[in-house]
């Protein structure tokens, strides 16, 4: 998938954690749309389709699940990248990757190109 192109759904916690990867993302040809709450979540899916959805692992656990439903309320094949984690919080297509800014973009082109890869093994 040609990056930009790529619609992208960036949940995190803090200010700055958006600052930080929106930078990282939009740099690489992304169009990105950020998410601090369940709600910007919920408005987000309403608003528009995403290829792929990121959440940063400072989202609480009980937040993450809420997402997860969310999203695959929404979007039932969307694949989930979960930002600094070894193993998921969200059941179902869900990968996990790296907090560097190059552990993400490549997770993502990853994910994007439909690589031969397993859930949750980046």
């Amino acid at each position: 998938m040609d990056p930009t192109s790529a619609s992208l759904l960036l949940i995190v916690a803090t200010d700055a954690a958006l600052r930080l990867r929106l930078e990282w993302l939009e740099r690489a040809g992304y169009k990105v749309r950020p998410a601090c709450s369940l709600k910007d979540v919920e408005q987000a899916c309403h608003a528009q389709e995403f290829d792929i959805v990121l959440v940063a692992d400072a989202v609480e656990p009980k937040m993450k699940k809420a997402i997860g439903l969310t999203v695959r309320h929404f979007f039932p094949d969307a694949p989930i990248l979960q930002m600094g984690r070894i193993r998921p919080d969200i059941e179902g297509d869900c990968f996990v990757t790296g907090d560097s800014r190059e552990d993400l973009l490549q997770s993502v082109s990853k994910i994007l190109r439909r690589d031969e890869i397993r859930p949750a093994a980046l």
